[in-house]
């Protein structure tokens, strides 16, 4: 993504004397303008906030004397990986990318003392306003952002539903099991050819390996993990409990449908 709109924080509001200001809603439910908390900003409502630095933008407010263009510096030194003698060059700031440092100064956003990431339990006592991955991540466009991977699916016509992280027996229509047994079959039919790799890998994951009853075998077996998890998670016992907690603990990792179903799998999803 090349630019983002500005005027849009959490709780959707923007504005201002002039159209100047950037709105932060503390709290979605008001919306009296006198509980808003108003902001120096640094781009105008419906402007374009372009994430690589421009041929008539200024340099990076935090380095004001950076050169537009790279220069040579006069200086030389050693390049460890050659041994030789190279000229210094100091890089300008034109073609390149902003950092988080800019981007939220430009949004008006950027508060003294600001780091990279803060997280709740910070040992220094520093709460999550100075925390720029939280502050951008309640930007609207931040937090609607589509990964390269969903757009790659797109761009052919195609939705990706993300599925819960570190669970790969709750992974859409079993997934993961379909996975798993095209490993088995690519591993035990590996001749180790490369030029053989693309014929192998598509029999891995061909129908005669890989047969509409068996996805839908591994489809059962998915939602079946959802149903237990579902009923652990409504039950009020502090046993219950203890279970979910264990159970927690246990797939906190991402782990291989491979590690705990592997007969399940090879099976083709036939319950002995």
């Amino acid at each position: 993504v090349g630019a983002a709109r500005a005027g849009r924080a959490r709780g959707g509001a923007a504005g201002g004397a002039g159209g100047a200001s950037w709105m932060l809603v503390t709290d979605e439910r008001f919306v009296d303008p006198s509980l808003f908390e108003i902001v120096d900003c640094k781009i105008g409502v419906d402007d374009t906030q372009h994430f690589s630095f421009k041929e008539e933008d200024p340099p990076p407010w935090y380095k004001p004397d950076a050169p537009k263009y790279d220069r040579p510096t006069g200086k030389r030194k050693m390049n460890s990986a050659t041994g030789e003698m190279e000229d210094v060059i100091e890089p300008g700031y034109v073609g390149k990318a902003k950092g988080w440092q800019q981007v939220i100064w430009e949004r008006g956003l950027w508060v003294d003392g600001m780091q990279n990431r803060i997280e709740e339990d910070d040992e220094d006592g520093r709460d999550q306003r100075l925390s720029a991955y939280h502050v951008l991540s309640d930007c609207w466009d931040f937090a609607h952002e589509t990964t390269a991977l969903q757009e790659a699916f797109r761009a052919r016509g195609h939705i990706l539903l993300m599925c819960v992280r570190g669970h790969p027996e709750l992974a859409g229509v079993g997934i993961e099991n379909s996975w798993g047994k095209s490993a088995i079959h690519f591993r035990a039919n590996n001749d180790c050819n490369p030029n053989h790799l693309y014929t192998n890998v598509l029999a891995s994951l061909g129908r005669k390996n890989l047969p509409l009853i068996t996805i839908f075998r591994f489809a059962r077996r998915t939602r079946e993990y959802g149903r237990t998890f579902a009923q652990l998670a409504s039950s009020a016992s502090e046993q219950t409990f203890a279970l979910i907690e264990k159970t927690r603990k246990v797939f906190k990792c991402h782990r291989s449908s491979l590690d705990f179903d592997f007969r399940f799998i090879r099976s083709g999803g036939v319950v002995s």
